[in-house]
Formats: C-alpha cells, sequence, structure tokens
C-alpha cells in the first residue's frame, strides 16, 4: 500500500458517509421506513417477540373477599393484559370469572370453580399462556396461605389441628367470621407475597428453540435485512450521479488510485450499513421485545459480512448505470424481489423446498437465515459460519466485477 493510502481512503470514506448525512430522504429511508414496516408486519403477524404471547384477560370479579383481590393483585405481575371494564359494545377477548364466596370457600377449604371464557376465535397460545399465568398465581396465593395455616396449628388450637393426613379445621372456622380475624389473614397474606422469592427460573437459550419467529421476532430481521439492502443500493445512485457528472474521474486525478476509490466507497457504504444495523438492532430489542440471542460475536461478525455484501453490490449498481434514475427504480425493484424471495416477508420455515432453493440462492436469504439462526433459535457462532461465508463470498463476487467496471480514470 502506498504512502498516505489509508488516509485517504479514511477522507473519501468519510466525505461520503457526510454525504448520505445530510441526504435526507435516504435518512428516511435508512432509520425510520424500517421501524415502520417492523411495526406494521409484526402486529400483522401477531404482535410479541416470537416468544410467550401476551394475553388479555377481562376480570369479571364478583366476590368482595381479599382473597380474590390478591389473585387478581398477582396476576397483575404475569405477562398479561388484564382489563377491569369493558367500553361499551366491545366483546371480551377472555374472561376470567371469579365466583362469589371465593374467599370464604377458600378459607373454609371448600372446591371452588374458576372459570376463563374465551372468544372462539382468539388466539390459542396466548390462551394457554393465560391459563399458566391463572395457574402460577393461584398456585402464589395458595402456598402464602398454606403458610399461615401452618402456623395456626402451631399454635395449637384444638379448632384447626393436623392429625396423620388428615386436617380438622379451616382458616374461615377459626375465624369465627370475625373482620378483625379476616384482616389479620389479609395482612399476614400481603406480607407473605410481598417477599422476595427464595427460587427463580432463569429462561434462557440452552440450544435450538422450536417454534417458528413469528410477530416482531420475525419482522425485526426482516425489516432489517430488507431495508439495509434497499439503503446500500439507494446508494449506489450517488456513484452514478458521481460517474455521469465527473466527480469521479476528478478524484481520480488526485494521488489516490483506482483501488483506494473503490475501497473508500466501499468503506463509506459499510460504516452507513453498520449505523443502520446498530440502530435497528437496539430498536428491535428495546422498542419491540426481541431477544438477540446469547452469541453477540456472532451476530457481529454476521452483519459484517451483510455489511460487506450489500455495500460491494452498491459498488456493481453504481457501476452498472451512468443514470442515477435507472439505478434508483432498479433498486426498489431489485432490493424488494431478493427480500420477498430471501425470506424478508415470511419464515423460510414455512416454504416449500423449492423456495428455500431459491432463497439460498440469494444474499438476503443467507443473511436472514443466519440472523434467525442467532436471536431466534439459539445457535452459536458455529453454526453460522457458513452464512458469513456465503455472504463475503457474494461480496467477494460484487467487488470484483464492480472494480473492472467502475470507471474512474481520466
Amino acid at each position: 500500500m502506498r504512502s498516505g493510502s489509508g488516509k485517504r481512503i479514511f477522507n473519501i470514506a468519510a466525505g461520503d458517509v457526510r454525504l448520505t448525512v445530510k441526504e435526507r430522504s435516504l435518512i428516511i429511508w435508512i432509520f425510520l421506513m424500517p421501524l415502520a414496516f417492523m411495526f406494521f408486519f409484526g402486529v400483522s403477524f401477531g404482535g410479541g417477540s416470537g416468544g410467550v404471547p401476551k394475553a388479555t384477560i377481562t376480570i369479571e370479579n364478583r366476590d368482595s373477599g381479599f382473597l380474590a383481590r390478591d389473585l387478581v393483585e398477582t396476576l397483575r405481575d404475569e405477562n398479561l393484559n388484564l382489563v377491569d371494564s369493558l367500553a361499551e359494545g366491545e366483546n371480551p377477548v377472555r374472561t376470567l370469572i371469579i365466583p362469589e364466596g371465593f374467599t370464604r370457600n377458600i378459607l373454609s377449604r371448600e372446591k371452588v370453580e374458576l372459570v376463563l371464557r374465551k372468544e372462539k376465535n382468539s388466539n390459542l397460545d396466548a390462551g394457554k399462556a393465560a391459563s399458566m399465568a391463572i395457574f402460577r398465581s393461584l398456585a402464589k396465593v395458595g402456598s402464602g396461605l398454606l403458610e399461615i395455616e401452618i402456623e395456626e396449628v402451631k399454635r395449637g388450637d384444638s379448632r384447626f389441628i393436623v392429625q396423620g393426613d388428615s386436617v380438622s379445621g379451616n382458616l374461615w372456622g377459626l375465624s369465627g367470621d370475625r373482620p378483625e380475624a379476616i384482616r389479620e389473614y389479609k395482612t399476614r397474606l400481603d406480607t407473605v407475597l410481598a417477599r422476595e422469592p427464595l427460587i427463580t427460573l432463569k429462561d434462557e437459550f440452552a440450544g435450538k428453540a422450536k417454534e417458528i419467529p413469528g410477530g416482531f421476532q420475525s419482522s425485526v430481521p426482516g425489516s432489517l435485512v430488507m431495508f439495509v439492502l434497499m439503503g446500500m443500493m439507494f446508494s449506489g445512485t450517488a456513484i452514478a450521479a458521481e460517474r455521469a457528472s465527473g466527480v469521479l474521474k476528478r478524484i481520480a486525478v488526485s494521488p489516490a488510485g483506482k483501488m483506494e476509490i473503490v475501497s473508500a466507497k466501499l468503506l463509506g457504504r459499510m460504516v452507513v450499513a453498520g449505523a443502520q444495523i446498530l440502530f435497528l438492532l437496539i430498536a428491535g430489542r428495546f422498542l419491540f421485545g426481541i431477544t438477540l440471542g446469547s452469541s453477540y460475536v456472532g451476530l457481529v461478525l454476521l452483519m459484517v459480512a451483510f455489511a460487506f455484501c450489500t455495500g460491494s453490490f452498491a459498488l456493481l449498481f453504481g457501476s452498472l448505470f451512468s443514470n442515477p434514475d435507472q439505478v434508483s427504480g432498479f433498486a426498489v425493484l431489485t432490493s424488494l424481489a431478493m427480500a420477498s424471495l430471501g425470506g424478508c416477508w415470511w419464515p423460510l420455515e414455512v416454504v416449500s423446498k423449492s423456495f428455500r432453493i431459491v432463497a439460498f440462492c440469494l444474499p438476503t436469504g443467507w443473511a436472514i437465515d443466519g440472523l434467525h439462526k442467532i436471536i431466534s433459535f439459539g445457535h452459536g457462532l458455529s453454526s453460522i459460519v457458513p452464512n458469513i461465508f456465503i455472504l463475503v463470498s457474494f461480496g467477494v463476487f460484487f467487488l470484483v466485477i464492480a472494480s473492472k467496471k467502475l470507471k474512474v480514470t481520466m
């Protein structure tokens, strides 16, 4: 490399980045439009992060006792959307009915039946999640009540004793329906429920996830791949414009050689693509609640390979067309076609074998497959090595052709 070559490459690349930042329409396509698409497609395909769906439950509490209220408060700590009342004419998706006498029957150790009423076409996965949340809340309240019963047994009151496997008496009988005794039970139960749990469960990937990505867990990677590709291809318009206006030839008069100019143009586009990828991944994590997997090294290497591939593709487009308007038109058509065929609009797991073959003939197919391996299925770096290699190979192929086609000399 010639003396000062690195500095020349950096200066040209920095100039391209500054021009990109000044182009407001391109900034909208790079940063704002992807968020809109992530939200639209994420909601259309069920919302959520692709994990346990957030279920909506309308509470119909017919009991005035403290156990019913504690059960509802415990449910509020679950991954649920609780609705206390509905607007006029609005139908509930699913309704939890707490029957009258719930508190008294539980304290009396009598059987109680809760009813979870669901709409016919309600989401089945959300319904299962709601049922599990109710079971967990009942277990919390029940275990707290059991602790109070054990304390009463230890006091030795003859009205509430344990003989072998049987229990004689109950808290309701022990209280004698006295309000002050009921208030004492409530206070003691609230204290138990407010304690930090002795055992906590940490949920993380230990291997491959089985579920097909849905909701935002599907829309975020798909929109990221599509709009990074589209943004880079639109940036090829600038190269075509520089060719048409003679800017590239004027740069060639400087000490910068052809390969330095090509390297600088590639670097500038990779920096923009990297910033776009970082922004969209952060937005996906904190705005849409998706998981990013456990292999951050694998995710970074995959995205660097994708940025290199799309940056090289932008150079190729800019070298093939001298009319900027031609680049813009082909950029839209090509990026949309590659996004749809590459699995950005729907999971590759649900398409036919022939469709998957077409997808893996495109960089988008390898990029979206690698992303889902890392962030949706819990794979590590070793599983996406082929994806990284193929993306880099695509990038080298595009770059070689672009270098031959790009005319920068006087």
